[in-house]
């Protein structure tokens, strides 16, 4: 007998890291996505699906450059537009593998205190092998519930643990 999504709840699954000129910061997330999108039960809250994260991934710049073209693009919507998403959530999924020397993960740990202290969500973290002061700070551990190397994992973790209710 298959598994039925009638009467489970939905499952928002927030997709917070580094957001650059680095294409595997968005590519990282299309994998994820990719590997639930047959999951019923799973909604996929990726911050980079708008028109605007569409529109400045192909800006050319370093990560100065890049964070002032998002600022002079967006204003002051996108902390707001973020913290909206999250608050709707129920996991989220943080890569902390991908770092842009000259732009630091300032959004993503605000993202990773919010969820852990603000919203009491879970976080699965994944590092892809990657190691940095992200992935071994005090304060980013103390926000995490569980560490994972790779995209799938985090996936596997997500399927294990929040999908069967």
């Amino acid at each position: 007998m298959g598994r039925s999504s009638i009467g489970k709840k939905k499952n928002y699954i927030y997709l917070a890291g580094n957001i650059s000129e680095d294409n595997r910061t968005y590519e990282w997330r299309d994998e994820f996505t990719e590997i639930m999108k047959d999951e019923p039960d799973v909604v996929i809250v990726n911050p980079c699906g708008n028109r605007f994260n569409q529109g400045i991934k192909n800006f050319k710049g370093d990560g100065l450059e890049f964070t002032r073209e998002a600022v002079k693009r967006s204003q002051k919507l996108l902390r707001a537009k973020d913290y909206q998403m999250i608050k709707m959530c129920n996991v989220m999924i943080a890569h902390m593998g991908i770092v842009t020397p000259k732009k630091p993960m300032i959004g993503t740990v605000q993202e990773l205190a919010w969820a852990a202290d603000v919203f009491y969500i879970p976080v699965i973290a994944l590092t892809e092998g990657e190691e940095n002061v992200y992935t071994h700070h005090p304060w980013i551990d103390e926000c995490v519930s569980a560490w994972t190397v790779s995209v799938q994992d985090a996936a596997n973790l997500v399927k294990e643990f929040f999908l069967e209710y």
